[in-house]
């Protein structure tokens, strides 16, 4: 699945992936307030179709605000009430600014290696 928004600071990609009990959602682009929205919408329908394990590749993400980050909030919110979890991969520069800011760094778990984090939730 691949899916385009437009937003005030560009424009979203999001590319998404179901490897067995996981999807691998893959962000590019510029994630703000109104593309979180669209993206929320996206990760929620894996959750209401049983998908309660994600892992957001985040390497291409060039910019995220405070929208995004309650939208990532709420997910794994969702998700741990659904007995799963969201983990983000390649969290890097100015979104990892952002994350270390605010102090959602320590609220997620986070990888740098793909193949580390899809072992991570076969551990659980």
């Amino acid at each position: 699945m691949r899916r385009e928004f437009i937003g005030m600071m560009g424009k979203l990609i999001c590319e998404a992936e179901e490897l067995n009990d996981l999807v691998i959602v893959r962000l590019s682009g510029q994630a703000d307030v109104y593309t979180s929205p669209e993206l929320s919408r996206i990760l929620e329908a894996y959750l209401g179709r049983g998908e309660i394990n994600i892992l957001l590749d985040l390497e291409k993400l060039a910019y995220l605000d405070s929208s995004t980050l309650r939208v990532l909030l709420d997910l794994q919110k969702k998700s741990e009430a659904a007995g799963g979890t969201l983990k983000l991969l390649k969290l890097q520069g100015p979104p990892l600014k952002v994350f270390q800011m605010s102090g959602f760094l320590q609220l997620f778990q986070t990888f740098q290696d793909q193949e580390e984090a899809e072992e991570s939730f076969r551990k659980e």
